[in-house]
């Protein structure tokens, strides 16, 4: 049997806020973006308009959120889910699947409904630089990275020595914003869209992790 001291231990409490504070923000965020909030929108298309600006201006910025973007595609996060979640169940790591699995098509099953069900269109821009299927609110992209990547951070942290989990957490971050940061850059998304993708993506990650913990208290990597 693994040592208790390699599993991550999560209280039921922390979770429920974590979730609790994810949900809220993404409910507040749809709830304007689906009263047409005039700042907001206002917001929105300013950021769109002044990134749209810089991409097209600066060769470099278009090429990296190009490349940016690809971490967040669904192929890729599909792939890096079902990779982390066969791996973790040849350790008999089966919680550890379990929540990466979880979160990943709880995310993709609820960003899916809600973008049918408000059907925002996408950003209108002369001279696109990219384009997206499908509506445009929440952003898929930021919300799988957040799921899936965030899961994998929940994961590996209590695995990291001290000195670098300060450092995952922020690599893990990194990531996750710059996804979502591309998805402006490329024009293809509000920010409204993906600040409510991330959140969405977080909130299945505590849930998940959440779920698992009441069902069996322990060790979600076990």
């Amino acid at each position: 049997m693994t040592p208790p001291a390699k599993h991550l231990t999560i209280a039921a409490r922390p979770l429920g806020w974590t979730v609790a504070v994810c949900v809220v923000a993404f409910a507040v965020v749809l709830g304007l973006v689906a009263a047409h909030w005039p700042p907001l929108l206002t917001g929105d298309q300013a950021a769109d308009n002044a990134a749209h600006v810089d991409v097209l201006a600066q060769s470099w910025l278009l090429a990296a959120a190009r490349a940016v973007t690809i971490a967040g595609s669904s192929l890729v996060v599909n792939v890096v889910a079902a990779v982390a979640a066969i791996v973790l169940l040849i350790m008999r790591l089966w919680r550890g699947a379990v929540l990466v699995v979880v979160a990943r098509l709880g995310e993709l099953a609820s960003a899916t409904a809600v973008k049918d069900l408000l059907a925002r269109p996408r950003p209108t821009l002369l001279n696109p630089v990219d384009h997206g299927a499908g509506y445009s609110f929440p952003s898929g992209h930021a919300a799988g990275a957040a799921a899936v990547y965030g899961a994998l951070v929940v994961l590996v942290l209590p695995r990291a020595a001290r000195w670098a989990r300060a450092l995952l957490l922020a690599a893990g971050a990194l990531l996750i914003c710059a996804v979502a940061a591309s998805r402006v850059l490329l024009g293809v998304h509000y920010p409204s869209d993906v600040a409510a993708g991330a959140a969405l993506g977080l909130a299945w990650v505590g849930i998940a992790a959440l779920l698992i913990t009441l069902i069996r208290p322990g060790g979600v990597g076990t």
